[in-house]
């Protein structure tokens, strides 16, 4: 008799929530939602910011600055018009490339005029 024992596989897979219904938890306010979308997508995102801003640590800062957004903006995703990807893909698109122009905006730079905002509200 062998010492490993061998279970029968019933064919299923784990249950994976798709993104778009990750993204409309998100829109809820539901942080657990988010942090999934987050680990599922941004390794993506960093390697597509990666393709437009050289720096890493900008790069990085690029990508905090997509999903702060995503954050944000969620509740304006509609699947109608793509999938939530394909959204989440575009601001970081725009994001990338300012912070490769060197126009500031979404650079990840630390700029501090959101943090300057919060202050003095």
């Amino acid at each position: 008799m062998s010492q490993w024992s061998v279970t029968p596989h019933d064919g299923s897979l784990p249950s994976i929530a798709p993104l778009d219904a990750l993204l409309a938890r998100t829109a809820e306010g539901d942080a657990e939602a988010f942090a999934e979308l987050y680990d599922r997508v941004a390794p993506r995102v960093l390697g597509f910011i990666r393709q437009f801003v050289a720096d890493p640590q900008q790069g990085e800062g690029v990508c905090f600055d997509v999903f702060v957004d995503v954050w944000r903006r969620a509740s304006r995703f509609d699947p109608r018009h793509g999938s939530a990807l394909a959204w989440i893909l575009q601001s970081a698109h725009g994001r990338a490339v300012a912070a490769a122009s060197g126009s500031g905006s979404g650079s990840g730079s630390g700029s501090g005029s959101e943090d300057e905002i919060a202050i003095s509200a």
